[in-house]
């Protein structure tokens, strides 16, 4: 078993690993999200902007653009994007044409879609998306909230600063354990850990100056590589946290978690790095070199509009300057005048043009904006919009795996354990295991080919059935359109169940049956009538009797559901 010790020396070791991406964090941060705070090991504090290098805003433009495209495309916020359902290669995968697994499963998600947008989900994922784009890792933390709390909404989301975090995957390159460095006041240190459980100085800290600041690291990590095997009973937890006051390394707190609370997410990764990359590690050279250009531009135009000044001498003449606005002293001029101009504003907005298109290509900005074209159809508009989002399709594939799908599941598994849903049917009980199904715009435009391809084939057997009937005998017709459904996202709830289909046609054939013999019995009726009008008043009697029983007895059947 680690002792703390052992986990602070495994902190600072992650912490080395993440030394050389610090260069590149801190140029994503003067360059493209100039208020981002914590990004390295820096004393810049948060909410201090540092635009002190920034000059052209395209980068930025770009990146939010990109940001909020996958955003719309993967977990747009007016409507659901994620179904559950029982995973394809288990045994209970039969259940998963069950409507009423389907019914609770859709309820389920119902249930997580309204705590979501009650939460602070939306407004969390749409920064971490703006991080995901420019940083290329993301951290992404769900955890249940404050039962005692006056705003308890059930589960909150934060989006980790990339400075505050370091982690490490295990041997399938999944992230499995995460250090996270962080601050409190005594006063909430207080709240969170209780008095008791802190070291002295912070305990007399909480009296006298409730707002001093002190560090802290939660180390959060499989619990069989924490806990002896002495120690059985705390390993019904999957995973174990420990949070460590740092100055003192001493431990104030231990818990755990039944799934891994942070999701986090790498834009792009190359083989044997653990830290992910975007395209802002691919346009940062054209992004210095556009913001230099800029910056003499405005340099120039500055000069231009108010040049330095030659003035004649009033007996000092000191260093010459060519600053905006400088007055320099000289012994010729008689009287004061401009120092001229010989700027080039065209070359270098010949070449910033450039630059600008090579970023936005980049960020993919060009191909995610709609192009303006008059008298545009709304199928056009439609093939589009899905030709963007199926672009899109292999950058976020990523995203779905190692962010959204751990999200999900850890809602999921916060909301069974808190009663949030409602009883599952019993074809779920002994259920281990669920799978995510992203049902998002971007989903739903790649759905949409099998849908297209099953229309298609419709139409060509309606026109082959006009030469021969039998080729539709090779369609199963209910499956088919089971299929449709489930690719356009139609609600379980919306299908009759197996039971309730088979109950249905068994009425149809009953009442078709007796449709029959009443029409039989009709026809003799007719045919004995031509014998004689008291037979035929006699068997009109039968008839009518044998109508009025059957009609009788379907309404007995219908009434006991048979």
């Amino acid at each position: 078993m680690p002792d703390i010790i052992s986990l602070l020396k495994r902190h600072d070791k992650l912490k080395q690993r993440r030394v050389q991406w610090e260069p590149f964090f801190r140029d994503v941060r003067d360059y493209i999200r100039p208020r981002k705070g914590k990004v390295d090991s820096s004393t810049l504090q948060y909410g201090q902007p540092n635009t002190n290098k920034r000059f052209d805003s395209t980068a930025t433009e770009a990146n939010r653009l990109l940001a909020l495209s996958m955003q719309n495309s993967l977990c747009p916020s007016s409507v659901v994007w994620y179904k559950l359902k029982i995973p394809d290669a288990h045994p209970m995968a039969e259940f998963n044409n069950d409507p009423e697994v389907k019914a609770w499963f859709d309820a389920a998600v119902q249930k997580m879609f309204f705590t979501m947008h009650q939460s602070n989900f939306y407004s969390v994922v749409g920064e971490a998306f703006l991080d995901y784009t420019s940083f290329g890792t993301i951290c992404i933390m769900v955890d249940e909230d404050d039962l005692t709390h006056p705003n308890f909404n059930g589960i909150i989301y934060k989006s980790m600063p990339i400075g505050e975090f370091v982690f490490a995957e295990d041997r399938r390159g999944v992230v499995d354990t995460l250090f996270w460095e962080y601050k409190l006041t005594a006063r909430q240190a207080a709240q969170q850990f209780g008095l008791k459980n802190l070291p002295e100085v912070i305990r007399e800290a909480a009296k006298d100056k409730p707002d001093e600041e002190y560090d802290f690291v939660r180390a959060v990590l499989p619990a069989e590589e924490y806990y002896s095997k002495k120690r059985r009973g705390k390993e019904s937890q999957a995973w174990t946290a420990i949070d460590i006051y740092l100055q003192g390394k001493e431990k104030v707190a231990e818990s755990g978690y039944n799934e891994f609370p942070y999701a986090i997410g790498r834009f792009a990764k190359e083989s044997g790095e653990l830290w992910g990359r975007s395209p802002a590690d691919v346009a940062m050279a054209d992004i210095k070199v556009l913001n230099k250009i800029r910056e003499l531009e405005l340099r120039a135009l500055a000069k231009a509009v108010d040049p330095p000044l030659i003035a004649p001498h009033q007996g000092i003449v000191d260093a010459f300057k060519l600053i905006p606005g400088a007055i320099n002293y000289s012994r010729e001029p008689e009287r004061i005048k401009f120092l001229p101009f010989e700027g080039r504003f065209d070359l270098t907005n010949l070449k910033g043009d450039e630059l600008k298109r090579g970023i936005r290509s980049m960020f993919m900005a060009d191909q995610l904006v709609m192009p303006e074209k008059p008298n545009m159809t709304a199928q056009e508009v439609i093939e589009l919009r899905d030709q963007f989002q199926r672009m899109l399709g292999p950058t976020v594939s990523r995203f779905e795996s190692e962010v959204l799908m751990p999200i999900v599941l850890r809602t999921f598994g916060i909301g069974y354990r808190t009663g949030l849903f409602p009883p599952p049917p019993e074809q779920l009980f002994g259920l281990d295991e669920i799978d995510v199904e992203f049902v998002g715009s971007l989903a739903k435009a790649q759905k949409l080919q099998d849908v297209t391809a099953i229309t298609q084939w419709f139409g060509m057997l309606g026109q082959a059935a006009q030469f021969n009937p039998e080729v539709l005998d090779m369609v199963d017709f209910e499956e088919a359109l089971r299929i449709l459904g489930d690719r356009l996202s139609v609600p379980g709830s919306a299908l009759k169940s197996a039971e309730d289909l088979a109950q249905l046609r068994m009425m149809k054939a009953q009442q078709m049956e007796q449709q029959k013999q009443t029409d039989e019995l009709m026809t003799a009726a007719e045919g004995v009538g031509m014998a004689g009008p008291g037979l035929k008043s006699l068997m009109e009697a039968f008839v009518y009797l044998l109508i009025a029983e059957t009609v009788k007895l379907g309404q007995e059947l219908k009434s006991k559901g048979e």
